[in-house]
């Protein structure tokens, strides 16, 4: 898989204000997510980060993403209509099962935010995991890679001793039927797949 890491992604105070966002309550198993968003017409949708620190996110690392974008699928770069930033919390014992990113995420990326030490993201060659490789946690680092259908198989979960808190940053589409085309797939094919991916997952959940 393509991709890039920067250490020390975040300014000293925009990495401090994430890290001491009061979130709710995740327990060992669970997963939740804060959702944050940004319009390239400056429109914004905030859960857990105040408005004015999130256009200051937005200020600070738009530049650099959209240079990474360039570099690792610029085809893509002219797709871009708005930016998630997103706070995620992962219970020590929870795993998020290997996957690749939906079609919309032109560019995705992770920050580690705290604790001091958990496990990072976990990298496969194909979907059934084979030849892990393991991102390393570090706080403020940054992990950035554009998807790809068959090349961009990842997942993460919780050490299991403490929760795992990410800031989740991903440059995003609404035109789905062009970043297909981008990727040479079937747009109907893949809106299906999307559409039927969270049922599933949930089924076979009950039974893991």
């Amino acid at each position: 898989m393509h991709h890039r890491i920067i250490d020390n992604f975040l300014s000293d105070d925009l990495f401090d204000y994430l890290c001491t966002l009061k979130l709710n309550k995740v327990e060992n198993n669970q997963i939740f997510n804060h959702h944050n968003k940004i319009s390239k017409d400056g429109s914004t949708e905030t859960s857990c980060i105040s408005v004015e620190k999130l256009k200051k996110l937005n200020l600070e690392c738009h530049d650099k993403t959209i240079n990474l974008l360039k570099e690792l699928s610029p085809e893509k770069a002219k797709l871009y209509d708005y930016s998630d930033f997103n706070i995620i919390e992962t219970g020590k014992d929870y795993t998020f099962p290997i996957h690749r990113d939906h079609i919309n995420k032109l560019l995705s990326g992770v920050i580690y935010l705290y604790p001091e030490k958990n496990l990072g993201t976990i990298l496969y060659d194909n979907k059934n995991g084979e030849n892990p490789i393991e991102i390393d946690w570090k706080q403020n680092r940054g992990f950035f890679f554009s998807r790809n259908e068959n090349s961009t198989w990842h997942s993460y979960k919780g050490n299991g001793k403490q929760n795992r808190i990410v800031l989740v940053y991903n440059l995003m589409t609404n035109n789905t039927k062009l970043a297909c085309k981008i990727e040479g797939l079937n747009y109907n094919f893949v809106k299906i797949r999307e559409a039927v991916n969270p049922y599933l997952y949930r089924f076979f959940k009950k039974y893991i």
